[in-house]
């Protein structure tokens, strides 16, 4: 009987360290990426009649769209020909305009390129911004012919 209560004494000592509780712990790291979404869309080409009116004219151009999941990004805007029409034969004949990009900025002249503040990430469907062109009143007639000028519109971001 004694043999019985050591082997069953033994047993139970054997079972029961099995059944004791032991913890365990691990870390599991674990990582992403987000890929860039910064583009940028602009209106076509735009063809306008210029009045030789006594009051101020504004052409709406179209919409800038930009779609950005960066922060910090700026707009720029600038003029091939500082913020003028030129004529396309006599490039001494010339129509000063000012430049307005939805709620970024309001008759802004082109003789230097313009840059928006730094601007946070936009919302999937993007920021849409107006761009129009507005001209003063002219006290002499314009020049009769084709005038031109080309805008550039940069989206950059660090």
């Amino acid at each position: 009987m004694k043999k019985f209560a050591l082997v069953a004494l033994f047993a139970v000592a054997v079972f029961g360290m099995a059944f004791a509780a032991t913890t365990q712990t691990g870390s599991v790291s674990i990582s992403g990426s987000v890929a860039e979404v910064f583009s940028l869309t602009v209106p076509g080409t735009y063809a306008g009649t210029i009045a030789n009116g006594s009051t101020a004219e504004t052409w709406s151009i179209g919409n800038v769209v930009v779609t950005s999941n960066v922060k910090n990004w700026t707009i720029s805007v600038s003029s091939a020909n500082s913020g003028y029409l030129v004529h396309s034969v006599d490039n001494t004949e010339k129509i000063a305009y000012t430049m307005t990009l939805g709620s970024l900025v309001t008759d802004q002249s082109l003789a230097s390129a313009w840059t928006s503040a730094a601007q946070p990430r936009t919302a999937k469907v993007g920021n849409s911004y107006a761009l129009s062109v507005k001209f003063g009143p002219s006290a002499d007639y314009y020049q009769a012919g084709t005038y031109g000028d080309t805008l550039t519109v940069t989206i950059s971001h660090n």
